[in-house]
């Protein structure tokens, strides 16, 4: 099987708020790594206290790539992210080290490791099928959907009108059927065996626990403030898709004066409960190499024992 990428990488998975930022810059004072985040939301720039994105000192002094890639004006996506993954990968290899990929987007953890398949797009195509959601709403899509392919609307969330717009888009492009077109090869990025997938997690009562005490300190860091900064600065709407975000989204209509502190906050751990739970599900499909529980307290010389032995094995 050909790889886009046959080189060795260490990968840190795991659910919020469980600390895989906080180690990973542990790690890369003691191993050859520069960091690769693997965060849709860290991708914005100007949103740094709501995504909790190092400061600026520490993203200067410890190399990260793929952060502060695009304005929260514009659209994040898959393309985007790999495109700018060939230029992160070619800059570490030529320092001579090795990727370390950090981050909370399970997806995208998932298609580096087991490959996604490279479906054709077209804009005129897309924005037709967007018009017909803007006019008609996703009932309409939903249907065309079910009658060109049942068995794909059986399989994905269909409340994603993302998913069934593109899921048409690609059946509209191609002539065949999407639920037909995955079973065919797909585009490989990372050897498995060459790889460490490392999984950060613990109970779901302490993640949460975790989670609410970190959004009380974005609160008293200023994140209020900085979201009215950004939404001022780069006339965001709510529809923008940064504003979906974890957080933004929950406290939009605060920041604008439309709801109290606390319902955004109640909003807010509502939805870190959800993306927890789907992270959490995530981890299973990609089945480590090794979990470690989150809270152990000598949870630093396991990662580094870890490491060690596939440094050993792998990258010497």
């Amino acid at each position: 099987m050909k790889y886009k990428y046959n080189i060795p990488a260490v990968f840190i998975l795991g659910p919020t708020a469980c600390g895989k930022t906080e180690i990973s810059l542990e790690l890369i004072d003691s191993f050859p790594f520069e960091i690769v985040s693997v965060d849709s939301a860290m991708v914005y720039k100007d949103m740094n206290i709501g995504t909790c994105k190092p400061s600026n000192e520490i993203l200067k002094s410890k190399k990260h790539h793929l952060v502060d890639l695009i304005t929260p004006k514009q659209n994040f996506d898959l393309g985007v992210f790999l495109k700018n993954l060939d230029h992160s990968i070619e800059e570490i290899l030529s320092h001579d080290r090795v990727p370390l990929f950090v981050g909370g987007s399970m997806m995208y953890h998932h298609i580096l490791l087991n490959g996604f398949h490279d479906f054709p797009s077209e804009s005129n195509i897309k924005q037709r099928i967007q018009n017909d959601y803007d006019h008609n709403g996703i009932t309409s899509l939903q249907k065309k959907l079910s009658s060109l392919d049942s068995e794909l609307f059986n399989q994905i969330d269909i409340s994603n009108y993302r998913r069934v717009i593109r899921a048409l888009e690609i059946i509209e492009i191609t002539g065949e059927k999407l639920s037909v077109l995955k079973e065919k090869q797909k585009t490989m990025f990372f050897n498995q065996k060459k790889c460490l997938t490392l999984s950060l997690n613990t109970n779901k009562e302490t993640l949460i626990e975790h989670a609410a005490n970190r959004l009380d300190k974005l609160i008293e860091k200023g994140f209020i403030d900085e979201f009215k900064e950004i939404i001022c600065k780069y006339e965001l709407e709510e529809e923008d898709q940064s504003m979906q975000s974890i957080n933004y989204r929950q406290y939009f209509n605060h920041v604008r004066g439309k709801k109290s502190s606390q319902e955004s906050y109640t909003d807010a751990m509502i939805a870190t409960k959800l993306l927890i739970k789907s992270q959490q599900t995530w981890l299973k499909k990609i089945n480590a190499d090794t979990s470690i529980d989150s809270t152990n307290i000598n949870l630093k010389k396991e990662i580094s024992d870890t490491i060690s032995n596939y440094q050993r094995r792998i990258m010497q």
